[in-house]
């Protein structure tokens, strides 16, 4: 079984994703959510990605001279084709005996909406 992207959602973006243009392509962030599911089957869960371009990061830089970087997607400048084939090609890649398994392995990429997760006892 492998990873399958379903979606991508911005609110950074109300007009969607494929129309968004930044005021500066080579200097942008945004956040975007992938609707990620098993090929074999229904059903999606969410990762985050914070994507923004080297330029930003140049721009903004840590606050305390450091950052530890998950969830982070760095595109060289916006175009929705790059980020579309990033994250497809991170699903194609991604593969697994379950969905949990395959949603472990992506969160290493991005934050999964259950990575925290603990059920009560």
């Amino acid at each position: 079984m492998r990873a399958e992207l379903r979606g991508l959602d911005s609110d950074d973006a109300l007009a969607g994703l494929e129309s968004f243009r930044p005021e500066d392509a080579d200097v942008f962030a945004l956040a975007v959510g992938a609707s990620i599911g098993p090929s074999e089957g229904p059903g999606a869960d969410l990762f985050y990605f914070h994507v923004c371009s080297p330029r930003w990061i140049e721009e903004n830089p840590p606050p305390k001279g450091f950052e530890f970087m998950h969830s982070y997607l760095v595109l060289s400048r916006w175009n929705y084709a790059t980020l579309l084939r990033a994250l497809t090609d991170l699903c194609l890649h991604t593969e697994g005996e379950d969905w949990e398994q395959i949603a472990m392995k992506l969160s290493r990429y991005g934050a999964w909406e259950f990575e925290d997760y603990r059920e009560e006892t």
